[in-house]
């Protein structure tokens, strides 16, 4: 019954696609991000890290990172990327190691990274940091790199 239910579903989708009524997404989205929020000069404290969703829109051709509430933190056009960075590091986990047990030291927490260097309608250079979830972030940078056609460097620790 579920092998007859299951083709019947890939029928009807395949269907429904031929005929133009469901469209393919040409939107990626990834959730669990954190955009890093650049300090201005002087500054010596760091700004909030916002959370939220970084996009990849196909049709507008653009870079957004959308907060919690679905309003843009900043949006950047294809054309205006200038390189993109993919960065992992590693870190003990000093506190666990404290707190529960020294076993803990043996085991590395990793960050991941996505850096974004643009240029403004005046010319200067500009840049954006997310940070990605570990679970997706493979998935983002190779959308990165398929979307805006700029390869991604990537620099990782071991």
């Amino acid at each position: 019954m579920r092998r007859i239910l299951l083709a019947l579903t890939t029928v009807l989708l395949a269907l429904s696609f031929a005929n133009g009524q469901a469209t393919p997404s040409s939107r990626y989205k990834f959730d669990h991000a954190e955009y890093l929020q650049a300090v201005a000069s002087g500054g010596k404290k760091s700004a909030r890290a916002v959370k939220g969703s970084l996009t990849f829109e196909a049709d507008k051709k653009c870079v957004d990172f959308l907060d919690a509430k679905g309003t843009p933190a900043f949006s950047v056009k294809y054309g205006v990327i200038s390189s993109i960075l993919y960065e992992q590091t590693s870190t003990p986990r000093y506190a666990a190691a404290i707190i529960i047990s020294p076993l803990f030291l043996l085991s590395h927490e990793k960050k991941h990274f996505l850096t974004f260097h643009y240029s403004e309608a005046g010319g200067a250079g500009q840049f954006a940091i997310v940070r990605l979830d570990k679970s997706n972030a493979r998935e983002a940078v190779a959308a990165a790199e398929a979307q805006t056609g700029t390869t991604v460097e990537r620099v990782e620790e071991k």
